[in-house]
């Protein structure tokens, strides 16, 4: 039988290259996530003539951005691209979140969705939703932007 020296100094080393290993892999995950998916905060207004929408968008362009409402869902969609840096560039730190991004709202009542309107100014989304009468039937809308 062999016997082996016990190093804590090795052992210790060891721990933490498997705990730098984790770390790298958490961060990696995450960056990966931030750039590929995004959630705008979204605040939901109801006046007694409509339901209000504001997300805020910034750096979205507007041609990037998707309106539609089936039956009582609201679904807003789009995409934040990134900005091409100069081949000379590396970053630092990377915080602002790239990719695509998507919400959905449930309308808690009847709505005119064909009369829906949405105006977009300074990476602010307003989304105005008419309440119709209660023998309105649904319809499908897309809301473009002016």
């Amino acid at each position: 039988m062999t016997l082996i020296r016990w190093d804590p100094l090795r052992d210790l080393l060891s721990f933490q290259e498997r705990v730098s290993r984790i770390i790298d892999s958490a961060q990696e995950e995450c960056t990966a996530r931030r750039q590929t998916i995004w959630t705008p905060v979204v605040d939901v207004l109801e006046t007694p003539d409509a339901y209000i929408f504001r997300a805020e968008l910034p750096g979205v362009g507007k041609e990037n951005i998707n309106i539609e409402i089936r039956g009582n869902r609201l679904t807003l969609t789009g995409r934040r691209s990134v900005e091409s840096e100069p081949a000379i560039a590396a970053y630092h730190t990377i915080e602002r979140i790239h990719g695509v991004f998507a919400r959905s709202f449930s309308l808690p009542g009847r709505v005119e969705s064909d009369k829906a309107t949405a105006r977009y100014v300074d990476g602010m989304l307003e989304i105005v939703v008419p309440k119709a009468a209660d023998d309105t039937e649904s319809t499908v809308a897309v809301i473009s932007l002016p």
